[in-house]
């Protein structure tokens, strides 16, 4: 029971008195207006608490960016953190060069700020200001009480005057984005980033960054005032403020495992592939390990080992229980804040898993087929049971492919496998996936006819796009399809027709072909990338496709055609929605969008698909696309069937 003193604060009692007439039962409208009141007031004197040590900050001279309105928009918000002029902003506010900084603080006057450090983790900055202003420092209290659904307010000031502005809601989540930020259904907008979360008794929760989930939006402020927001909680960055004062930055930890499953969400926590030169390696942690426990911290599943890790920064140790052959080890690493960029691998075959002889073996995969003109050729055979890649057991085709994108390239391998009942194993270097484009499909594939295929419209309850697909009829056709999501051009509105018209290749190539037009006829929308994404899982119910041969593409693929909004969207939509899409396909010329671009995920690999050929030279953006482990395949002269055929073979391991 709390003690009366408590009770008696000025914050407590309007919510006690409106708690009781709730309880009582009295439902009216006085009631509902002095609760009204009473929260109002609640929250202007829980604002009143931290607004002294709330400023306003000022972008001055930025490079011109993007149309829209979160990019032009001026100003945000910082916190004083230290009397001697330290400030706490977000990252915002070095999102694009600028002339100069400017923190406008209470009074109104404005003080030239510089950049001090960046914690690259979380989204925050250190900016420090000369003046002799007597300055207060907001408190981070040690520990927090984050009960899920208790009320928050969001705080910041705005504009010229630096006037105070305030939005209330409930603390919905903890340990979001991997585990490093709190959520908050209070709606903001980019003013209130870098500003304090509280609660109604002036703690300071954590503090406002421009954030959004993996795959929800293609850019960090997209979310704003959409009532989800995040705030990197008091406690952590009372850890971290000395460290950034002193000038130094600080960077995620990266550790290199890659998870046997694709969705980070499934039971179970083995480790499929472990990353070339990374702490992981370093460590001895082995492909087929079972994390049991990160820093003392139980695990069941990929994604609360991601949040685990998210606690902790580059240059941390950890300690990581494992179990290995049925023994539990204990191993200590230090986290690195870079690892060596993906240069994803592959075979050249199709393979297919079948379960173990018992219930108790594990799950056996066989080659397929062989892709003509790969190292697999002349190698591997269709019936081959692939055992080991090197050290490490094969129980599944993602645990296969992962080890090979995450391979060392050119360098040699050694394959165990069982040959009409022979064990043996073969020595075989695998080919980059980068590079031109296979030219011929497996010999499966080749030989099936196509079945009867037919087009049609679909439709989402959520979507207002116009789209249509063309698939084989039910019950007809091959079981490792793959799907092509087709985004149109604005202007173009008729995507029964686009399909109609790609059939033949479509049915040569064996690829369920889905068109989607925007849903404005005038732009594609950073709202519809989710759309796009259940337009394919739509149509992935609705006929036979391999879940690894997806791609999404612009009329752009094809060349000669033109870069237009449609290719922009594509790779929006392939790097925001990454656990859908295996591959991309756009013009060269493609106008690169403003996505928060991940590294590659092994267990997900995406690869990009641009019509030139091996003596152009390839967009100034995909040099970034390359430093963050994606492969870049080179179509040549890009027909719809080759872009079709491509869309297919990503299937191939």
């Amino acid at each position: 029971m709390p003690r009366l003193s408590s009770l008696c604060s000025p914050v407590a009692v309007p919510l006690l008195t409106i708690a009781c007439t709730l309880i009582l039962g009295v439902r009216t409208g006085s009631a509902d207006n002095e609760y009204r009141q009473a929260m109002a007031k609640a929250v202007r004197e829980a604002a009143n608490r931290v607004l002294p040590s709330v400023v306003s900050i000022e972008i001055i001279g930025t490079a011109q960016a993007t149309a829209g309105e979160v990019e032009q928009d001026a100003p945000t918000s910082g916190v004083v953190i230290d009397p001697e002029g330290f400030l706490l902003a977000s990252s915002i506010v070095v999102q694009r060069p600028s002339a100069s900084i400017l923190a406008v603080l209470p009074d109104g006057s404005r003080h030239a700020a510089k950049v001090i450090a960046r914690d690259y983790h979380r989204d925050l900055v250190i900016l420090k200001i000369d003046t002799d202003k007597k300055l207060k420092a907001i408190e981070f209290p040690a520990t927090l009480d984050l009960k899920i659904g208790k009320t928050t307010v969001a705080v910041g000031r705005y504009g010229g005057d630096a006037s105070p502005i305030v939005s209330r809601g409930v603390l919905s989540g903890a340990e979001r984005l991997d585990g490093v930020a709190l959520q908050t259904d209070a709606r903001v907008s980019p003013a209130f980033y870098g500003g304090p979360l509280i609660d109604l008794y002036g703690q300071v929760l954590g503090i406002l960054i421009p954030a959004v989930a993996s795959g929800g939006a293609p850019d960090p402020t997209s979310w704003y005032d959409s009532g989800i927001a995040f705030a990197i909680p008091s406690d952590v960055i009372l850890k971290k403020i000395e460290r950034l004062k002193s000038g130094n930055d600080i960077k995620p930890g990266l550790i290199g495992i890659a998870s046997k499953t694709k969705d980070p969400y499934d039971d179970g926590t083995e480790i499929s592939a472990v990353r070339k030169r990374s702490p992981a390696e370093a460590s001895g942690i082995k492909a087929g390990d079972e994390v049991i426990e990160v820093d003392g911290r139980p695990v069941r599943r990929h994604q609360e080992i991601k949040q685990a890790l998210g606690r902790f920064d580059a240059g941390d140790s950890i300690r990581i229980k494992l179990r290995r052959d049925g023994k539990e080890i204990e191993i200590e690493t230090e986290l690195a804040d870079t690892i060596p960029p993906l240069q994803p691998q592959r075979l050249g075959i199709l393979a297919s898993e079948q379960p173990g002889e018992t219930e108790n073996d594990e799950t056996q995969v066989f080659v397929d087929d062989v892709v003509p003109g790969t190292v697999a050729e002349g190698k591997l055979e269709p019936g081959d049971r692939i055992l080991k890649l090197g050290d490490t057991d094969v129980t599944s085709i993602g645990a296969l492919r992962s080890l090979l994108i995450s391979a060392e390239p050119d360098t040699e391998l050694v394959l165990s496998l069982t040959r009409q009942e022979n064990d043996q194993t073969i020595k075989i270097t695998p080919d980059s996936i980068s590079g031109p484009a296979l030219n011929e499909v497996a010999k499966q594939w080749a030989d099936a006819k196509p079945g009867n295929w037919k087009s049609e419209e679909i439709k989402l309850p959520d979507a207002g796009n116009a789209a249509a697909f063309l698939a084989p009829e039910p019950g007809d056709g091959d079981q490792s399809l793959g799907l092509l999501v087709l985004l149109l051009n604005p202007g173009q509105d008729a995507p029964r027709k686009i399909v109609d018209e790609w059939r033949e290749a479509a049915m040569a190539a064996g690829v369920v072909l889905c068109a989607i037009a925007p849903e404005d006829a005038r732009r594609w929308q950073p709202k519809e990338l989710n759309a796009i994404a259940n337009f394919a899982a739509a149509v992935i119910k609705k006929a036979p496709i391999n879940p690894t041969a997806v791609a999404v593409a612009a009329p752009g693929a094809i060349a000669g055609i033109d870069a237009e909004a449609a290719d922009s969207m594509a790779l929006a939509v392939a790097i925001s929605q990454s656990s859908t899409f295996f591959g991309v396909s756009v013009s060269p010329k493609t106008r690169s969008p403003a996505v928060r671009l991940k590294e590659n995920n092994p267990s997900a690999a995406l690869q990009f698909l641009l019509p030139v050929s091996a003596n152009q030279e390839l967009p100034e953006w995909s040099l970034a696309i390359q430093r963050m482990g994606y492969p870049i395949v080179r179509g040549g002269d890009t027909t719809i069937l080759k872009l079709l055929n491509w869309v297919r073979l990503l299937q191939a391991i």
